[in-house]
């Protein structure tokens, strides 16, 4: 009798866990972090440094668009605009990503927390979440704004996931991460400045094509912490093709150039020079001389802030307004 209580009272309470850990599942705190595992580890790279990208070049008044004084103000309460807009076209992103049987692989080894990998999601749920995300998308935005941007991110999101194109090439997987970065640029720049009333001018589009060039020559910075989960999944990344040396060297020099370029773009004193290069030399020093996992993932953080530097110069250029 003692030994049936026993066990009754240890099948009760595995019964009692298994219920708390379904209704666990079942919550809305549950879902709301597994929508934040899906986008957590690309908010350095996208969110933070394109919300920086719209807020300084609507800032930046008449050097971008066609507000001759803008209110700081008047776009500073735009951020959370800005900041939601780019956050759902990056949830659309990254579950049409991390559902491809590829990826699963990948993640199980270079980011294994994700929720498919970690089967906090699987698969038939993740298909059901992107089928409600992508007409969510397109409503949001049609309402925020940069809704026809929205539809092109669709487009390459599709062409980089489904198509193949993040795997075959690398250069094809550097082009479509240009074409993607430059969208989730013009869609901040877009709401950030209320763009219905103050139209983008051709001094926006021309930086908009040199951040372009500098996602094509550098965002390799992010494949070199990545490449035992790349080289699993058969991705074929610059350090995977050319080797890790080559690979570093390829982000070394173009971010070398561009932290002196994209000042002198914008015509600035030496002053202007200062972040840019500082943070550049920093990257140039680490992705040669720190070579591990560990390091590289800090370089890769650091490339992130880099591009805030450069994003940040149009309104170095007009730093009146904020004043």
């Amino acid at each position: 009798m003692p030994q049936n209580r026993k066990v009754l009272s240890i099948l009760g309470d595995s019964i009692a866990l298994m219920y708390l850990q379904s209704r666990a599942r079942t919550g809305l705190a549950f879902h709301l972090r597994t929508l934040w595992l899906f986008t957590c580890n690309d908010i350095k790279s996208i969110v933070g440094p394109e919300t920086a990208f719209g807020i300084c070049g609507a800032l930046s008044g008449p050097l971008m668009t066609a507000n001759e004084s803008p209110h700081f103000l008047t776009i500073i309460i735009r951020l959370p605009q800005v900041s939601i807009w780019l956050w759902l076209n990056l949830l659309l992103f990254t579950v049409s990503n991390q559902s491809l049987p590829g990826s699963v692989k990948e993640d199980a080894i270079n980011k294994p927390w994700r929720p498919i990998a970690s089967e906090r999601i699987g698969l038939q749920q993740a298909r059901r979440l992107l089928l409600a995300v992508i007409p969510t998308v397109f409503f949001v935005t049609l309402y925020l704004g940069a809704v026809e941007v929205s539809v092109a991110l669709m487009v390459f999101t599709w062409m980089y996931n489904d198509l193949g194109g993040a795997d075959d090439n690398f250069f094809i997987r550097n082009l479509l991460n240009l074409f993607g970065f430059v969208c989730y640029s013009l869609g901040a720049i877009m709401i950030a400045s209320d763009s219905r009333q103050h139209p983008l001018n051709c001094t926006a589009y021309q930086w908009l094509a040199i951040v372009g060039l500098v996602v094509l020559t550098s965002l390799q910075m992010q494949d070199l912490p990545d490449q035992e989960g790349d080289q699993a999944r058969g991705r074929k990344t610059v350090p995977l093709i050319l080797g890790d040396w080559m690979a570093r060297w390829t982000v070394a020099v173009p971010v070398a150039i561009w932290s002196i370029l994209c000042p002198l773009f914008w015509k600035l004193t030496m002053y202007g020079f200062l972040v840019p290069v500082a943070m550049g030399g920093a990257i140039v020093l680490r992705v040669i001389l720190k070579r591990s996992v560990a390091a590289d993932k800090v370089t890769w953080k650091l490339w992130c802030l880099w591009t805030i530097s450069l994003y940040a110069l149009p309104l170095y250029k007009n730093y009146k307004v904020v004043f």
